[in-house]
């Protein structure tokens, strides 16, 4: 642990000659990477989402007409007997 300005304990990390670098207690995680122009590297969880679970994220309107539809019921048709 390197102690820094901040309250929080800073760790070291270091990239291997392949520029890959382990996050401790982050396993199997995804993150998106930036380089700030002070040259610090900022990353952010990050999730790979679906062209349509974002289309349903980012519309009220289509929320709204499939949650009338769950709670909508269904069609039935009334069957003859033989």
């Amino acid at each position: 642990m390197i102690k820094g300005s901040r309250k929080d304990p800073m760790t070291l990390i270091e990239t291997d000659d392949r520029s890959r670098v382990v996050l401790p207690g982050h396993p199997s995680q995804r993150f998106l990477v930036r380089e700030n122009e002070d040259g610090s590297i900022l990353l952010e969880p990050a999730r790979v989402v679906s062209e349509a679970q974002l289309e349903y994220d980012e519309s009220p309107e289509l929320r709204a007409l499939l949650s009338r539809a769950a709670a909508s019921r269904t069609v039935t048709r009334s069957r003859r007997t033989r």
